[in-house]
């Protein structure tokens, strides 16, 4: 949490961000490709920037934007090699950042690599619906559990998995540590219908669950 705080504290006070270039329509279908691709490889190859729910959606949107080179391809060691279409423009860095995410409501606009789950809602997405059979893939699944120290929690819809295709409804997701045990939290892939039957209601995607905020759209990139 304070190491959390920390980094919010020294985005918010870098200077203005320049412009980030304007994706058109092929660029932002590649886009949610290899974010979808990358959040759900994740699962089954987890790196050590992904602690929690929004490390996960900001490593997807960082790799996503980057330049897929051979060293690429190699140091990120997706299974399989799947590979998306590549995107023509891709976000340069600024300093030792990508600015990827808007961080204020200032004008001009400020944005930073890091943004926890509250910044990524409030000013990087979209509501689309309370109801998560609008979901697309590259959307976002959002829940608020009251009486939590962070309460805004994301789950990213992949859709039809390149790793299991059996089904066109799977979500993954990164729990987050857990403060009572101390132990570190894990990613967790699970089918869309199954997680209406979760165990525990308030984890429900359903338009009855108060918890449930509903499907956001990303406006990344």
């Amino acid at each position: 949490m304070r190491v959390a705080a920390l980094l919010t504290a020294l985005v918010l006070l870098a200077p203005s961000s320049p412009p980030r270039p304007a994706l058109d329509a092929q660029d932002r279908s590649a886009f949610v490709a290899w974010f979808t691709l990358l959040a759900d490889a994740q699962f089954y190859r987890p790196t050590a920037d992904v602690i929690d729910c929004a490390a996960l959606v900001r490593h997807a949107a960082r790799e996503a934007l980057r330049e897929h080179t051979p060293e690429w391809h190699r140091r990120m060691a997706i299974p399989g090699g799947h590979a998306r279409p590549e995107l023509r423009v891709h976000l340069a860095a600024a300093g030792d950042s990508l600015p990827l995410f808007r961080i204020s409501d200032t004008t001009p606009a400020r944005y930073a690599e890091f943004a926890d789950a509250r910044t990524i809602l409030r000013l990087n997405a979209s509501l689309v619906s309370r109801d998560a059979a609008a979901a697309r893939p590259g959307d976002l699944l959002a829940f608020q559990q009251a009486g939590q120290r962070l309460p805004e929690h994301l789950m990213v819809f992949v859709g039809r998995s390149a790793f299991e295709a059996d089904r066109s409804d799977w979500v993954v997701y990164h729990t987050g540590p857990d403060t009572l045990t101390g132990t570190p939290g894990e990613m967790r892939k699970a089918s869309l219908a199954d997680l209406r039957q979760h165990p525990a209601p308030r984890w429900r995607p359903v338009t009855g669950n108060p918890a449930f905020l509903g499907v956001y759209r990303l406006r990344i990139p």
